[in-house]
């Protein structure tokens, strides 16, 4: 009998195993979906006047992520202001990102990517006010030791930032009227935090007066304060004199003819 059941159960064995050589063809497992790369992220993204999205190569760890940005509606009563809700994205986890700002201002479509630190790691800045000469940017400079982007609050009080690698400076200028005159600012790195280290601001002694002189003045970074270190009245006529000074002062390395 035990000889009987041991056949009937190798019997079986052989049949299961040549349907499976030569009966129908077990179906093939589906390979996992592949993740979308950054740039295929990219292009699903909405831009236009009221949205924006843009790639950021960090060059460390992180690689490359995706930042979008939109033109939210303030709720009532200020409906028709907007305030910019700026999301960054790693393409790997797209399920939340990995860090969120609101900010003042509605030009979340006008960004630029720079190295506004000069640490070789990219940064990017979104506009959020523009006058008739004036822009204002936020920034977010990129931390790679948290793998993070990190505000950088006075960037965004630097009209028309134009940066200058060679001296790591970064300067501003905000024109007040078709004079030429208004306020030239020199900004630097100064352990880790980004400060002022010049203001220069020309203006008319008194605009009511059309002969009015205009006044030259000069504050430098001294002991932590801005401190006047220049002033001097130029005459209206000939104006080519305190553009001249002004230039002069606008190379943070001149500190006056007699220092």
């Amino acid at each position: 009998m035990r000889i009987k059941l041991l056949l009937l159960v190798l019997s079986a064995l052989l049949l299961a195993g040549c349907q499976e050589a030569g009966g129908e063809a077990s179906s093939p497992v589906e390979p996992p979906p592949q993740p979308k790369t950054a740039q295929e992220l990219l292009e699903e993204q909405p831009i236009d006047d009221t949205h924006n999205a843009f790639l950021v190569d960090t060059g460390g760890r992180m690689g490359t992520l995706l930042v979008t940005a939109e033109a939210v509606p303030y709720e009532e009563p200020l409906e028709l202001a907007t305030y910019q809700h700026v999301a960054v994205w790693d393409p790997a986890h797209m399920d939340q990102p990995l860090q969120s700002v609101d900010w003042e201002g509605g030009f979340p479509n006008e960004h630029q990517i720079l190295d506004v630190n000069f640490d070789g790691y990219p940064d990017f800045t979104i506009l959020f006010a523009r006058g008739i000469q004036a822009e204002l940017y936020h920034c977010m400079r990129w931390d790679e030791e948290q793998g993070l982007f990190v505000e950088e609050p006075e960037y965004a009080a630097i009209s028309s930032p134009v940066l200058d690698p060679e001296t790591r400076s970064i300067f501003g200028w905000n024109r007040a009227s078709g004079a030429g005159d208004g306020v030239s600012t020199i900004h630097r790195w100064v352990d880790g935090e980004l400060v002022c280290v010049r203001r220069i601001e020309l203006f008319a002694k008194d605009y009511s007066d059309y002969d009015s002189p205009f006044v030259l003045t000069v504050r430098d970074r001294i002991n932590d304060e801005l401190t006047e270190v220049f002033r001097e009245e130029y005459p209206l006529d000939p104006e080519e004199e305190y553009f001249e000074a002004r230039m002069k002062w606008e190379d943070i390395n001149y500190h006056g003819e007699t220092r």
